[in-house]
């Protein structure tokens, strides 16, 4: 069955070949059996509806996602939705924090497809069994990421020195409010006497609602030795709107090379 890919949203995340779409059909694309709209934010399926009806000659049209299914629960498939090299091992958290969206419990999977790009939403909750079933798949790969936001209360000195023997390019950790900076900077420590450098090290922050606040909190980071990401927040209507001020803080927190000058500027 050949089937068509449409995604209402581009993320470095999305997959690239050719029966991959970001928009309405032209005059020189082709039929399929099926047209899957895969919406992954809710703010999206609006746009989603008025692809799927641009794409009704194309095939038979089918919409789905987390952003109009919620969160999955099925084991996940190798670059489909996307891109190859991207895994998710196991579904769910169980710290249901009240900004997040994910709404149920921690699922593991044993029968996942092998990636360098773990996409988990909270991987080190996960039991030992199961980290180290992932970790043994991590063995054979190279330029490893773990891009899912690492819960910084759950990284241990075992954990530490098993990601050490591994091909890291990035870890990601989280920092979504003020009371994230203690277990933050212990992680950092003890990722750092690991032999982790800071160029290995990025950290989602969650902002847009204090920017004094935020700001310290991102600096914070910084100083722990991990490279922020600032991310501006955004609920399940799409709701809240941000002035051109907030945007450019994000867009600044959020590059390397500004986030570096940043600092410097204000150390002199």
């Amino acid at each position: 069955m050949k089937i068509a890919r449409v995604f209402p949203t581009k993320t470095s995340m999305s997959p690239t070949d050719p029966d991959a779409y970001f928009d309405a059909p032209d005059l020189f694309t082709p039929i399929y059996d099926e047209v899957h709209i895969s919406v992954t934010f809710t703010w999206d399926k609006e746009h989603a509806f008025n692809l799927a009806d641009a794409w009704l000659r194309h095939g038979q049209v089918k919409i789905g996602g987390p952003g109009v299914d919620g969160e999955s629960t099925a084991v996940f498939k190798e670059g489909v939705y996307l891109r190859k090299g991207v895994t998710i091992t196991s579904r769910g958290c169980p710290n249901n924090c009240g900004f997040c969206m994910v709404r149920h419990g921690l699922i593991e999977n044993d029968d996942f497809p092998e990636g360098n790009i773990i996409q988990d939403n909270n991987l080190l909750a996960c039991s030992d069994r199961h980290l180290d079933l992932v970790w043994s798949m991590l063995k054979r790969q190279k330029a490893i990421e773990l891009k899912g936001g690492l819960e910084s209360s759950r990284i241990t000195r075992i954990i530490a020195r098993t990601l050490r023997y591994l091909r890291i390019k990035t870890l990601w950790l989280a920092c979504d409010c003020a009371q994230d900076i203690g277990p933050l900077r212990k992680a950092m420590e003890i990722l750092q006497a690991a032999g982790f450098m800071r160029r290995q090290l990025f950290c989602y922050v969650l902002c847009g609602k204090d920017m004094i606040e935020e700001e310290n909190r991102l600096r914070s980071v910084y100083e722990a030795g991990a490279i922020p990401f600032a991310q501006l927040y955004r609920n399940k209507e799409d709701s809240v709107k941000y002035s051109k001020e907030w945007k450019r803080f994000a867009r600044s927190w959020s590059r390397p090379a500004v986030i570096k000058a940043m600092i410097k500027a204000r150390e002199g």
